[in-house]
C-alpha cells in the first residue's frame, strides 16, 4: 500500500493486487452500499491516517474515487470536502472511473501476439473481446501509458467512452465477456 497526500484535502492510496487480496475485495466488487467496501475504505483510511500522522475520520464529507490498475489492484483517491461531518442524509459516494481503452485489431494474428505480449510482461488486464466482419475489438479495463505503448504496435487504440461501449455491445458479436486475454492464451495452448 502506497500512501500519498499531495494536498491537505487529498489522499491517494495505491493498492497492489496483493493488497486487494489481503483486504479481500476486487475492484469490480467495490460498491459503497456494501459493508465489505465500507470496511475496506475504513481500513485504508486508518492506515493512511497512521502513515500521514493525522486522524482521518471516515464520517467526514468526502468524495472517494476508485481507478483500476492494469497490473491488478486499484488507486483510491479521497478528496475531503470540508471539516464538517456528514449528516445522516448525506452519503459517501464511491465513484469508479472507467479509464479503459479499446483496441481494434485487423486480424487474429495481431490479437494473439498482443495477448502474448501482455502475458509476457505480467499485466493482469480485465478484458472483453468482440468480433465484427473479421475485425476484433478488445476492451481493456485500464489505460496506463505502458499498456497503450505495448499494444500500439498490434492495434489501433482509442480511449473508452460510454457511446463507443454501447455501440460495440449493440453491433459487435461478443466472443469472450471476461478475461478475454487469458481465454485466448488458453485456447492457443490447446491448439
Amino acid at each position: 500500500m502506497k500512501i500519498n497526500s499531495p494536498a491537505e484535502d487529498k489522499i491517494i492510496v495505491d493498492l497492489t493486487k496483493q493488497d486487494m487480496l489481503e483486504l479481500d475485495i476486487t475492484y469490480e466488487a467495490m460498491d459503497y452500499s456494501t459493508i465489505e467496501t465500507r470496511r475496506v475504505i475504513w481500513t485504508v483510511l486508518g492506515e493512511a491516517g497512521k502513515h500521514l500522522g493525522r486522524e482521518l475520520d471516515p464520517s467526514r464529507r468526502m468524495i472517494i474515487e476508485a481507478s483500476p490498475k492494469c497490473e491488478g489492484g486499484c488507486t483510491l483517491t479521497f478528496t475531503i470536502l470540508d471539516g464538517r461531518k456528514r449528516t445522516a442524509a448525506q452519503k459517501h459516494m464511491l465513484r469508479k472511473t472507467d479509464d479503459g481503452i479499446i483496441c481494434d485489431f485487423e486480424n487474429l494474428d495481431d490479437l494473439f501476439r498482443a495477448a502474448e505480449e501482455t502475458q509476457r510482461t505480467g499485466f493482469a488486464v480485465q478484458s472483453s473481446l468482440f468480433e465484427l466482419d473479421g475485425a476484433y475489438r478488445l476492451i481493456l479495463g485500464c489505460s496506463s501509458d505502458t499498456v497503450k505503448s505495448m499494444l500500439s504496435e498490434f492495434c489501433k487504440i482509442r480511449n473508452c467512452n460510454k457511446l463507443l461501449l454501447d455501440f460495440t455491445n449493440e453491433h459487435w458479436r461478443m466472443i469472450v465477456s471476461d478475461n478475454a486475454i487469458e481465454s485466448l492464451l488458453n485456447k492457443q495452448m490447446k491448439n
